[in-house]
């Protein structure tokens, strides 16, 4: 039997909210303000949401493989149904950054820049490949404990390979400079970013093995040792008087960095774990519930929020974005930062609600929007 556990949906939540709150206040924040140094903090510490949902979709990978491994071995049901997921998660991503909602006039009118911004790597398409990279190295390793050793080479082999690759970016074929450098404008490019997605299937394996041993809170209390360790070793080394890596961007590429990041990461799932029992939720059980449905929800809300915000093939004249883009100072950019969160988890709620009422329905009306949109892509002259 499967089984969720409650904290995993409760940081997929919280670092949902941080991403409405960073997207936007870096889309309405007038550009003046977007100068000083408060809102350069805000970014560093927004910086840390893409990492997040990679090294959360990590995890939940890592619990579903060692649960159902020999399942995953074999082109069974199990297997076929996750490789959907996969299928249909980079479905959506691509369709994300799609020009026009016309193929001809995709073919005919799309300049270079909008197919740089179509091919470019988003969270999305890191977090299917990256799962696709896993499910391969599960037929392949076909031993569990082989492919934990897997996940921690893979791990370090895009951390550290990382400066170099992006300086030989430009030679690459140019999918592949899309797919594992920024160099073409990807802002997820597996290259460094899938390292944290197998980070988090790699602390699974130890996470299961404490919670099949009752130890969950000992996991907790390791964990957060682990991040703070990462953060400082992290800071350490970039304060070193020479450069171990030779020139690189820091902000995309630099090892030290990522585990500067990772560690944060480690804290905030920490932090996720403590705050689902604390007295103030217990008070308040529903705010516990609002971030559990934006956990559960969370590729829901993620397109949703990217439509609404940014607009889309959907609706490219329509957008929160496009109403107020950089024209708001602090007080008004926070209450939209208000506004938004609590529309989208009514959203959320109301699709949640939905299809556990109506499993079989909702499926359905999924198909049915997503065999629409694709008709429509397909047919459509202009």
């Amino acid at each position: 039997m499967k089984t969720r556990y409650q904290f995993l949906d409760v940081y997929r939540g919280i670092v949902v909210l941080l991403m409405i709150q960073g997207h936007v206040v870096r889309e309405l924040l007038h550009q003046s303000l977007q100068s000083e140094a408060f809102f350069r903090a805000h970014e560093l510490f927004h910086g840390i949401t893409g990492s997040g949902f990679l090294f959360g979709a990590g995890i939940t990978f890592g619990i579903s493989a060692q649960v159902r491994w020999d399942e995953y071995l074999t082109f069974t049901p199990a297997l076929r149904k996750r490789l959907k997921r996969i299928l249909l998660l980079l479905g959506i991503a691509y369709a994300l950054h799609l020009p026009f909602l016309s193929l001809s006039k995709t073919l005919t009118n799309a300049t270079t820049e909008d197919w740089r911004a179509f091919w470019s790597f988003d969270v999305l398409q890191c977090i299917g490949f990256g799962l696709l990279i896993l499910q391969v190295a599960v037929f392949i390793v076909r031993k569990e404990r082989w492919f934990a050793v897997s996940l921690a080479l893979l791990m370090l082999v895009g951390v550290y390979s990382a400066p170099w690759l992006w300086g030989e970016g430009d030679a690459l074929p140019p999918f592949l400079a899309y797919a594992l450098t920024g160099n073409g404008g990807s802002v997820y490019p597996l290259i460094p970013n899938a390292a944290f997605l197998f980070a988090g299937a790699l602390v699974s394996y130890e996470f299961l093995r404490s919670v099949r041993l009752g130890m969950e809170v000992q996991f907790v209390k390791r964990l957060a040792l682990a991040g703070i360790g990462l953060h400082g070793a992290g800071l350490i080394l970039e304060a070193l008087p020479f450069q171990v890596y030779g020139n690189h961007d820091y902000w995309s590429t630099s090892p030290n960095f990522f585990l500067i990041k990772l560690g944060g990461i480690f804290l905030l799932m920490c932090g996720a774990w403590y705050f689902g029992r604390t007295n103030f939720v217990q008070r308040h059980p529903r705010i516990l519930r609002w971030l559990i449905i934006l956990g559960v929800e969370s590729l829901f809300v993620y397109v949703v929020h990217l439509i609404l915000l940014y607009g889309s093939v959907l609706n490219p004249d329509v957008s929160v974005s496009r109403m107020w883009f950089q024209s708001v100072n602090w007080g008004g950019a926070l209450a939209a930062v208000a506004g938004f969160s609590m529309l989208l988890i009514f959203v959320a709620w109301l699709w949640n609600a939905f299809k556990h009422s109506d499993p079989i329905l909702a499926r359905g009306l999924n198909w049915w929007m997503g065999t629409a949109l694709v008709v429509e892509f397909i047919t459509r002259s202009y």
